[in-house]
């Protein structure tokens, strides 16, 4: 019984990622924030997909509404549908994404900017990218550790990258995510070490619950009053000590 139920989940998760593939070439034209039509696709998709693994997304704080670059801490690949439920948003991913099967074309038609890691001028390339999409109104999301963790610490946060958010002029909003647990740590929903991507999606087909905490913190202002702006080092510092400190986690 529970091999049926587990295989009615998949079918309806790789069902649901053809709905997106064909979605995004429909009516995917010039970017998800170009578009109202474009947004609540992006939006009704991830929270569909969410829903599908049953998951319970609690919210803490306000998500700025204008263009931002935001700042989380990382877990999983699941710490992206479950924010983009909440906007329409663009996500710095690894190169190697692109090739995952059904998920590569989706997130590539759906507006991710893509990172390859030790490629020369990947960083600058990225930076560039990022920038751009902030200037035109965009909304992007990073990954400053470049990595997942268990979620019980934080990893270093690379500061290059947060210098797209002093070249377009915008804030920048720490969020802390957590996904509690009974016993601290959510066993299934960590996507580190050698673990395959469909081995993580059937371990968060069997979490139950799957709950998540998005906390949205207050942003930071890079723009000083003596028209200095903060160096990109200190404005990674001050988002990994808001996020640690709402996580209580010592840095």
């Amino acid at each position: 019984m529970k091999s049926l139920i587990l295989s009615w989940k998949l079918f309806r998760i790789s069902l649901h990622l053809f709905s997106g593939i064909t979605l995004t070439l429909l009516f995917v034209r010039n970017g998800i924030h170009n578009s109202s039509t474009a947004s609540r696709l992006f939006i009704w998709w991830n929270d569909r997909l969410c829903q599908i693994f049953k998951a319970r997304i609690s919210i803490s704080g306000e998500m700025n509404q204008e263009a931002t670059l935001y700042v989380m801490n990382h877990i999983s690949w699941f710490d992206i549908p479950a924010l983009a439920s909440q906007k329409p948003l663009h996500f710095l991913s690894k190169a190697e994404v692109k090739s995952w099967p059904l998920i590569g074309r989706f997130t590539e038609r759906a507006g991710t900017l893509f990172i390859q890691r030790g490629a020369a001028g990947a960083a600058e390339n990225s930076l560039n990218e990022i920038t751009q999409c902030l200037e035109a109104g965009g909304s992007v999301v990073i990954f400053p550790e470049g990595t997942t963790t268990d979620g019980s610490g934080l990893r270093k946060f690379h500061s290059r990258l947060l210098q797209a958010a002093i070249d377009a002029r915008v804030k920048i909003q720490p969020i802390a995510l957590r996904y509690p647990y009974k016993e601290g740590i959510n066993p299934h929903v960590p996507y580190i070490d050698e673990l395959t991507f469909m081995d993580s999606v059937m371990g968060l087909t069997k979490s139950k619950p799957l709950n998540v905490e998005l906390h949205f913190l207050q942003s930071i202002d890079h723009h000083l009053s003596n028209n200095n702006d903060m160096s990109n080092k200190q404005l990674a510092l001050l988002a990994r000590q808001a996020i640690a400190s709402k996580l209580k986690i010592k840095t």
